[in-house]
């Protein structure tokens, strides 16, 4: 019988020749090949996804931070904007608060 020696560098050599992807090879595997080909695509798409999502989470933490404010600013103008406080600002100008309603003044013609 004759033995049949296994060559341990025959995939080395074949990848470095360009032999590796030749006929015979892609006839066999064109399934996995393609297999493969399309995880790679789903990999790289699923990639851009998640950069998106992290992109809008970023935004959302954003927005929220200026929520924060805007909610801060609302509620510091409210309570400047209060009778007594408006009355301590306007104090030094000699403005006072009137006691009685205003008159109104109609012009007869």
């Amino acid at each position: 019988m004759a033995e049949k020696r296994i060559n341990i560098l025959k995939p080395i050599t074949d990848i470095l020749s360009g032999n590796f992807f030749g006929k015979e090879f892609m006839q066999k595997n064109l399934g996995f090949v393609v297999y493969l080909t399309f995880l790679v695509m789903l990999y790289i798409a699923y990639g851009y996804y998640a950069d998106g999502l992290m992109k809008k989470a970023s935004e959302l933490e954003n927005m929220e931070e200026l929520n924060s404010k805007l909610h801060s600013s609302i509620k510091e103008l409210n309570q400047i904007s209060l009778q007594s406080n408006v009355l301590k600002l306007t104090e030094n100008t000699g403005m006072e608060e009137l006691k009685q309603a205003p008159i109104i003044i109609k012009e007869k013609k």
